[in-house]
């Protein structure tokens, strides 16, 4: 039978642990033992270990615990970690030990981490509930309602905020799976019947999507108060800014990002989608690396089409909408088309660092009028990317190519990008061999 020493409630008595001469930051939470043997231990620094080794930060030694019970620990059983840079990252605790380290009785088993929460036990060897976890400084955010994600989640920092709603970084407390979750408020969008149905069209739509191109979905909540969706985490932020931090992308890496984007537009194309408002800030990356998967977000524009729909609702951002969307009072309608004119707008960017076309003189667009007179042009050597960009930002939709036919494009030809990318979303490339 396991010995159980039963821990106390937060104790008046704290214990400072030395850390030498240098000044610590206050402490982001605290590990509450029994005061007679570790007291409260105020948690400051990035990395705290605790073990039966002499270098840990807390030792445990033979004035803790029987030796029968000493022997079980190891020399460093868990370490706890945090990102002090950032006040709303979570606390880790991660498993060092030989015999076990549990959290509210469940075991993490060696190098596994988990997430701490407030009031969380620690368990090492046979001792139950050896320490509780008191996270200082922490709350939920009010406009967070769900239990379900109060309980199983860290809400971290805020990624974006807007009159409607905002976008809050989870991490699964279990997995240490980051999320990003969209809350959007149901009284902010009540007194705009369009917000309303968009977001919930932008739900449905998503909640259809699998593709490596395309953000996920993993879970809808309709609460009392707000929507919310929990979606894919993309840390390398938006194509957009890319593009801004480098001036402009080199054509290899802009082919490979614009391989995986006509990937996931043939998809969406291919399940009867019209995404609508497709545009570099629209568009995530993985991670910050050179080479990184990306994907579509943001369908609240979108709509289902079949193959004898067409839409004629003006809608988009004006730098990247096609003539035939602006040309509405000649009563014209227009398909996915509108589509492959966005990419043609997002392509001469990634290349040039410039819009095609000065939203000030809409005639401009419907004219189709563009040039490559820019000097960053000449660093583009490939005639075939520039031909392309023509073909696509062609004012007639009916001779645009289609997103399947984009991806059949010479200049994906015998590509290393283009391979690089195929891996990447673990999607087979296309044989050029027997195309013309």
């Amino acid at each position: 039978m396991e010995e159980v020493l039963e821990t106390q409630p937060l104790s008046s008595q704290t214990v400072t642990v030395d850390f030498g001469e240098t000044e610590q930051p206050s402490p982001y939470g605290q590990l509450v033992g029994k005061p007679s043997l570790f007291g409260t231990i105020d948690l400051c620094r990035g990395k705290f270990t605790v073990g039966r080794g002499p270098g840990c930060d807390l030792a445990i030694d033979a004035k803790k615990l029987p030796t029968c019970i000493l022997l079980q620990i190891s020399n460093v059983h868990f370490v706890l970690e945090k990102d002090l840079e950032d006040p709303f990252s979570p606390a880790y605790i991660i498993d060092h030990s030989t015999n076990g380290t549990r959290v509210n009785g469940n075991p993490l088993g060696k190098h596994n981490r988990w997430i701490l929460m407030d009031g969380d036990t620690i368990s090492i060897a046979a001792c139950n509930n050896l320490f509780l976890y008191r996270a200082l400084h922490y709350t939920v955010p009010k406009d967070i309602e769900s239990e379900t994600l109060r309980k199983r989640y860290h809400i971290g920092r805020t990624l974006g905020s807007g009159s409607f709603g905002t976008v809050y970084l989870l991490h699964d407390t279990i997995t240490c799976q980051p999320y990003a979750l969209k809350i959007v408020k149901k009284l902010q969008i009540s007194v705009q019947p369009y917000c309303r149905s968009s977001f919930m069209n932008e739900a449905n739509i998503m909640n259809s999507l699998s593709h490596p191109c395309v953000i996920q979905m993993y879970e809808f909540f309709n609460e009392p108060n707000s929507f919310c969706m929990l979606l894919e985490y993309m840390e390398g932020g938006d194509l957009l800014t890319r593009i801004l931090d480098n001036n402009c992308l080199e054509e290899n890496i802009a082919k490979f990002f614009f391989y995986q984007l006509c990937s996931a537009i043939a998809y969406l194309h291919e399940q009867g989608i019209i995404h609508r408002d497709l545009k570099p800030d629209n568009i995530l990356l993985k991670d910050s690396n050179v080479y990184t998967l990306l994907k579509v977000s943001d369908f609240g524009s979108s709509k289902f089409l079949d193959n004898t729909m067409y839409m004629r609702t003006v809608c988009g951002t004006p730098e990247y909408i096609a003539p035939e969307v602006l040309e509405q009072g000649n009563h014209k309608m227009y398909t996915n088309k509108v589509d492959i004119w966005s990419l043609g707008v997002i392509l001469y960017t990634m290349l040039s660092g410039y819009l095609p076309f000065d939203v000030t003189g809409i005639d401009q667009i419907t004219r189709g009028d563009f040039t490559m007179s820019q000097p960053v042009w000449r660093n583009v050597q490939s005639c075939r990317v520039k031909k392309l960009i023509y073909d696509i930002l062609n004012i007639n939709p009916c001779q645009r190519p289609s997103a399947k036919t984009l991806l059949q494009s010479k200049w994906f030809h015998n590509s290393e990008d283009v391979r690089r990318a195929g891996h990447m979303m673990n999607l087979p490339v296309m044989s050029f061999d027997d195309l013309p």
